[in-house]
């Protein structure tokens, strides 16, 4: 995230939103911090909200937040006004329709699917 312009409705992360509203697959969301706040950008903390008491996260490299996607997790970022602030987002979804198949691997190991050692006559180490 910059102080650039918003090119899409998703690119405008100040305002407070739910995941699971924004983003129908999302049931739960982590968030992988990769830069500091107050080192690498200003602004751009990331603020959960609630009737008590707000809470903020401060974004450290290498600080995780995982939280569920809900209407109880309503939250935005605040604008970075300076710098560069990158994170990855990694969703978790509990719907099968937008599962993701395990990928298959070309020559993937037969002892690791739980097959027989033996390849071509011959015992495998």
């Amino acid at each position: 995230m910059t102080n650039q312009s918003a090119q899409t409705v998703h690119d405008e992360y100040w305002h407070v939103h739910v995941d699971k509203e924004t983003y129908g697959s999302f049931f739960y969301t982590s968030l992988l911090y990769l830069t500091d706040y107050d080192v690498d950008f200003s602004g751009g903390r990331f603020i959960f909200i609630d009737k008590a008491a707000n809470v903020t996260v401060e974004p450290r490299k290498g600080r995780v937040s995982f939280f569920t996607s809900g209407s109880e997790n309503a939250h935005h970022v605040e604008k970075v006004s300076s710098g560069r602030r990158f994170a990855i987002t990694i969703s978790f979804t509990c719907d099968n329709n937008y599962a993701i198949s395990d990928p298959v691997v070309r020559g993937e190991d037969p002892i690791v699917r739980g097959e027989d050692p033996i390849v071509h006559g011959e015992e495998r180490d």
